[in-house]
């Protein structure tokens, strides 16, 4: 296993079958986001918050251990800070990032919801589709797969690695 640092994301990659891992976590930044613990998820307050995202109001709705399976680059993501940075960061790019449910279906603790996703980049406004796999326990998010291959994501992940850069720069 191989681990970069920087001020803002430690970066761990191993090699599992020639295959390539990339995990970023996010060390001390847990204290600088305010939690509305007590807060299940729901589809509804999934909806609700991508109306209006806010990103310091993601933390109460995720258990302290979810993972976060983001389209690549981003890759694999550890822990509540870690996923809630990767959402700031989202915002911070793109601060009109909106989506909308289209559809969705449950089993279980286990949720499917198909999005919508519409913004305004350098390029000018823009729209792409995803679908979320969401587990929960205990009513909060233990686990997320993201699932979406627009490049908008890699925007993301370049974002937060040039965060770092600066950071130890």
């Amino acid at each position: 296993m191989e681990r970069a640092r920087s001020g803002r994301a430690i970066r761990e990659s191993q090699s599992e079958g020639g295959r390539e891992s990339v995990l970023y976590s996010f060390p001390g930044s847990a204290s600088t986001i305010p939690a509305e613990q007590g807060r299940r998820w729901t589809v509804e307050s999934f909806a609700g918050f991508w109306k209006k995202p806010d990103a310091s109001r993601v933390s109460g709705v995720l258990t302290e251990d979810v993972v976060g399976h983001w389209p690549r680059p981003i890759g694999v993501v550890r822990g509540a800070p870690a996923y809630v940075n990767v959402i700031a960061t989202i915002l911070e790019v793109c601060p009109d990032f909106t989506v909308t449910v289209a559809e969705h279906a449950a089993t279980g603790d286990f949720t499917f919801i198909r999005w919508v996703a519409t913004g305004t980049a350098p390029e000018g406004r823009f729209e792409f589709a995803g679908v979320d796999r969401v587990q929960t326990r205990n009513g909060r998010v233990c686990e997320n797969r993201i699932y979406c291959d627009d490049p908008f994501f890699a925007r993301i992940a370049a974002t937060i690695a040039s965060s770092g850069e600066r950071s130890r720069g």
